[in-house]
């Protein structure tokens, strides 16, 4: 593929996302246009980092976590749409036969959204319903990214002679869109943001 190509087709693909949600017409992006949207893609979600302590018989996480959103998304909520973010926690006991044992799962919800009138972002963290507010999406996305001390699992819920391990995984929330936008997302890498899994040992 020509890579002089990605900057029109970007262009284009933008411009069309902005007509679908300025007007709100969900059947803008149809035949042609759902391939463009379904091809390119310069953004990952990543887990760099992840660590467990011990604190007062609790394990907590540490964790840094790259939320690297793509064009379109960023546009989209520019215009109004909510992104939801998930991180998924997995907690497995070591076996040495047959599959791990999982032992707890656990999934924190984020909802980035966009005020114009006065220009901040605000993130809601949904399992708690807490708020915090952001002069730009960057400063936003760095503070969802920074991971410190979340609680994990009781100490009395592990065995000592047993090793267990910490799965983590991100994604971008695809069913917590719009309905009418959802099928456009689906079939479009820009929308379908994920990290890969991230595996660390629990230990204090």
């Amino acid at each position: 593929m020509d890579g002089k190509s990605y900057p029109v087709r970007i262009t284009l693909m933008v411009f069309i996302m902005r007509a679908f949600l300025k007007k709100f017409n969900w059947r803008v992006l149809t035949g042609i246009g759902l391939f463009w949207l379904s091809q390119v893609t310069y953004a990952e979600l990543s887990i760099h980092y992840a660590k467990t302590r011990l604190v007062d018989e609790v394990y907590v996480l540490d964790a840094q976590i790259s939320y690297d959103l793509t064009e379109v998304t960023r546009d989209a909520l520019q215009n109004g749409i909510s992104l939801t973010l998930v991180l998924t926690m997995v907690i497995e006991r070591d076996r040495w036969y047959l599959w791990n044992e999982e032992i707890a799962t656990l999934k924190q919800r984020y909802q980035v959204k966009y005020y114009t009138l006065s220009d901040q972002y605000v993130v809601e963290y949904l399992n708690t319903g807490i708020e915090e507010t952001f002069g730009s999406l960057n400063a936003a996305l760095i503070r969802l990214g920074q991971l410190d001390s979340f609680p994990l699992l009781d100490q009395h819920l592990t065995q000592p002679d047993k090793r267990y391990w910490v799965y983590l995984q991100t994604h971008l929330d695809i069913e917590s869109l719009p309905v009418p936008l959802r099928p456009i997302a689906y079939l479009s890498s820009q929308w379908r943001l994920s990290s890969n899994w991230y595996l660390c040992p629990l230990e204090p």
